[in-house]
């Protein structure tokens, strides 16, 4: 075997000849043009790829500090999301967000109980643009609808153009010109054999000159699931409303065969659903009566309605806690019709006031020994009128 040392490095490697002048391996066995053995080939003649490649392709060096090359860094492009493909991705997901809301709310309008007595619509309850309806609350407990009369009466506005909610707590022992059973106290409008809500709403619209026609009652006994669904309520007890809070909390529990969720001590408590409620209820035991009962209702409801409407979500969580557990004149068109002249401007403001005013009402009693408080029917009607038609707050009138 012969060595050809004028063209001996061809592709690196020593090249050989045998005896006839043909190019060998080192070993001595024939090679083709590319230094591979014929040995190698398989059953087809065909030479292997990876020694063609690496032959053909000289090996580059693992190390680059070896070679005195300078190592380069690898740079890897941030692909750029087009602005427009964002701006589509984020009005899908709203989309998708406000689809599964209308649907939930939709859902909702189907739990609550439909009272269709009363042809009347909610157009006809419309005045310059502000809606007004009646809200009751009751204790049913087990004697059902039959007799109850309404613990909490008020006067609910909503007035889209100003963005504004208003709420008016009117005295449960008002007393009143019922129609078709004289005067007497304006609760005992919905305890009537032939009372109710229509009776009340026509008591109310006579006494102080409104035309409500519409209306939503609230058992008190399920206020409870509506507080907790904003989260409970902030208030400030005496000594004297702890002890009788705890007092209708035990019977509360004990009634419905839970343990007892007692208030530990006066001052100011964060309550839950149920010490919320029973609170709101509360008028013996040297606590104010009536008139100060209506005040503890109207600032748990103040909290709840301004959770409701603080954001979207929590409002999402008091109606799931409040529609359920609601009688009401309106049907479901009603409602969406209510809301979205609501929200139209934003989520609405809240406010709160109770009629009549601090020194223009006083105790009486009645030639039949009934307790109730008296005062001008058309004073509190222009301080009605005047706070929910033009969005003034009303102040005492001197004499």
């Amino acid at each position: 075997m012969n060595r050809d040392f004028n063209n001996s490095r061809k592709n690196g490697k020593p090249k050989y000849y045998d005896q006839y002048g043909q190019p060998v391996d080192e070993y001595g066995r024939p090679v083709d043009r590319n230094g591979i053995p014929y040995a190698e080939y398989d059953a087809e003649g065909n030479a292997p790829r990876q020694r063609v490649s690496a032959q053909r392709k000289p090996s580059r060096p693992q190390n680059r500090q070896n070679t005195g090359v300078p190592k380069r860094k690898s740079v890897q492009k941030k692909r750029r999301i087009p602005f427009g493909r964002i701006l589509l991705i984020v009005f899908a997901v709203f989309a998708a967000v406000l689809a599964v809301a209308i649907w939930d709310i939709n859902h909702l309008l189907n739990e609550y109980t439909y009272d269709d007595t009363d042809e009347s619509s909610l157009a006809a309850n419309t005045q310059d643009g502000i809606m007004t309806l009646a809200l009751f609350g009751v204790d049913t407990r087990e004697d059902g609808d039959s007799g109850t009369r309404a613990d909490a009466i008020m006067i609910m506005s909503i007035d889209p153009a100003r963005s504004s909610i208003k709420l008016v707590s009117l005295m449960r022992d008002s007393y009143v010109e019922v129609p078709g059973h004289g005067k007497t106290k304006l609760c005992h409008a919905y305890g009537y054999e032939d009372g109710g809500p229509q009776l009340m709403m026509e008591t109310l619209n006579e006494s102080f000159d409104m035309n409500i026609t519409e209306y939503m009652t609230v058992d008190f006994a399920q206020m409870a699931s509506i507080i907790d669904a904003v989260g409970g309520v902030t208030v400030t007890l005496t000594e004297e409303e702890l002890e009788e809070t705890n007092k209708y909390i035990d019977e509360y529990c004990w009634e419905n065969d839970m343990p007892t969720q007692r208030i530990e001590a006066a001052g100011e408590q964060e309550l839950n659903g149920i010490q919320a409620m029973t609170y709101g209820r509360i008028r013996k035991g040297n606590t104010g009566g009536d008139w100060q009962r209506t005040e503890r209702q109207s600032v748990v409801l103040n909290q709840v309605f301004s959770k409701a409407t603080g954001n979207p979500v929590t409002l999402l969580k008091f109606l799931h806690g409040l529609m359920p557990n609601i009688t009401s004149s309106m049907s479901k068109s009603d409602f969406w019709y209510m809301g979205l002249r609501t929200i139209v401007h934003g989520m609405p403001s809240m406010d709160h006031i109770r009629l009549p005013l601090e020194g223009e009402w006083q105790y009486g009693t009645t030639s039949s020994g009934m307790s109730v408080i008296m005062f001008n029917d058309d004073v509190l009607a222009e301080h009605l009128h005047n706070y929910i038609f033009n969005d003034v707050t009303p102040q005492a009138i001197e004499e």
